[in-house]
């Protein structure tokens, strides 16, 4: 394993693009020739050099990865591009981050390894359990776990749609785990935080299960027993060669406290525990402890939640066709109003202009 990678990927959450490896775009030359479309005017419009394309190991900007997956969905018959180019990819994307996934020896310990390693594929990507599953969705206290796919690109980054990358970055998850589970996984459900452009029939099909779009996160549910399948795949010399390499490499990685921070306002946002003083408990800090730190990291707990929130407005307005009421809901308001009053705020305008605006600007 080249430790030299993943120093790299440490360099590049330090400015101001994300960046993520090239990898990520696998198979996306051969369903453009598939679909009798020349690439090269596309690429050339988002700044993706062919030869990058060529390399698993190059990086690229993660929104121009993003800009030119929404972009080529647009063109004929490619509503479902992002479900149609994970065909095309499986764990060896995944690199230095495929090989320790495949020395994991439970489902668990794949998405663990998964939730604080995934920065070594691209700096944006986030991957987590989350057990507070909305009611709606099972029956009351059911066994029931979400693994949840999010891409958290950085405060600045103008992106209006990201339909097509969520897509492909839940199936290749989707993928991996069914490989290495030896297809003992299943989902129960699969939930989409967008309104497709493809009929939810195609989703169906592709993960065999119900999806429900216009939800908080893209998520993959499972039966929790499922976290504890044992591994057919495991390697055990494998498993010692990245035990020595994690301990070496990452074990004393930490992201920053408002990353954790917003990590946790992420996982109940749309429930009453967004707030800072259970956020303070799930830390394992008191309030004042964690005001005090964020301070000194030039931030606040109100001021992440609503650069959150305002993150998450923007891509459910593009992205959605849920009503004001379910996006203020999922955001973590009391009412609409309030969402409406927040907008106004942040943006000099309510939620519907909003979306008005941003429509008149793709």
């Amino acid at each position: 394993m080249n430790q030299e990678d993943s120093l790299a990927v440490l360099r590049h959450k330090n400015i101001h693009d994300d960046m993520v490896h090239s990898s990520g775009l696998r198979g996306y030359l051969d369903l453009m020739q598939q679909l009798g479309i020349d690439p090269m005017p596309l690429l050339e419009k988002y700044g993706i050099q062919l030869g990058q394309l060529q390399d698993d190991n190059a990086w690229i900007s993660h929104a121009a990865m993003i800009q030119l997956l929404e972009d080529s969905a647009q063109q004929p018959h490619c509503p479902d591009f992002g479900l149609r180019i994970s065909q095309y990819q499986d764990i060896g994307i995944l690199g230095v981050l495929g090989l320790i996934l495949q020395s994991a020896s439970t489902l668990r310990e794949v998405i663990k390894y998964s939730s604080d390693l995934l920065f070594l594929h691209g700096s944006a990507l986030r991957l987590y359990i989350n057990e507070a599953i909305a009611a709606d969705l099972f029956e009351p206290h059911a066994d029931i776990v979400a693994i949840v796919f999010d891409i958290q690109l950085n405060d600045s980054t103008p992106i209006l749609s990201k339909r097509q990358s969520m897509d492909l970055g839940l199936a290749v998850c989707h993928r991996v785990m069914r490989y290495l589970s030896g297809e003992q996984y299943q989902p129960l459900k699969v939930t989409l935080p967008h309104s497709p452009i493809a009929p939810l029939s195609t989703y169906k099909r592709f993960f065999h299960t119900d999806v429900l779009e216009n939800q908080q996160h893209a998520a993959l549910f499972l039966h929790k027993d499922m976290l504890n399948i044992t591994l057919a795949s495991i390697d055990h010399g494998l498993r010692e060669i990245v035990d020595s390499y994690l301990e070496r490499s990452f074990r004393s990685h930490q992201g920053s406290l408002s990353d954790r921070v917003q990590h946790a306002i992420r996982i109940h946002l749309s429930g009453p525990k967004a707030n800072k003083t259970d956020i303070a408990c799930m830390l394992a800090m008191h309030p004042r402890s964690l005001q005090r730190k964020l301070d000194e990291e030039g931030t606040s707990f109100e001021q992440i939640r609503d650069k959150l929130r305002q993150q998450l407005l923007l891509q459910y307005l593009a992205d959605s066709k849920a009503s004001m009421s379910q996006i203020a809901s999922v955001l973590g308001f009391s009412e609409q109003s309030a969402l409406s009053r927040a907008c106004k705020n942040w943006f000099g305008v309510a939620p519907r202009q909003l979306k008005k605006l941003r429509n008149q600007d793709q």
